[in-house]
């Protein structure tokens, strides 16, 4: 991951410079708009596919959306309260 995005780990601190923000992330994990953009991400059978893992977070956040100006006050950015592998640092608590 440190090598498609180009970052030297030098400290535990470097981690988050790995795949803070979705840009981020996927660049980590060697997912491209011309290899991948259109994959069916829920079929089993498709090389990029999400899975459950069973894994279930104790509190999930709604933080506002960043970089955007349309639609930016929609909840659209949820995230794992205490995550430090996201983008941004205003949290607010999901109603």
């Amino acid at each position: 991951m440190a090598h498609l995005r180009g970052v030297r780990l030098n400290s535990p601190r470097d981690l988050r410079k790995l795949t803070s923000g979705p840009g981020r992330l996927a660049e980590a994990l060697g997912i491209t708009r011309d290899r991948d953009n259109g994959k069916d991400l829920a079929n089993p059978a498709s090389d990029l596919c999400i899975t459950d893992d069973s894994f279930r977070p104790e509190r999930v956040l709604v933080t506002p959306r960043i970089g955007i100006t349309k639609a930016a006050e929609h909840p659209l950015r949820y995230i794992i309260a205490g995550n430090e592998f996201v983008s941004g640092r205003r949290i607010f608590q999901r109603q």
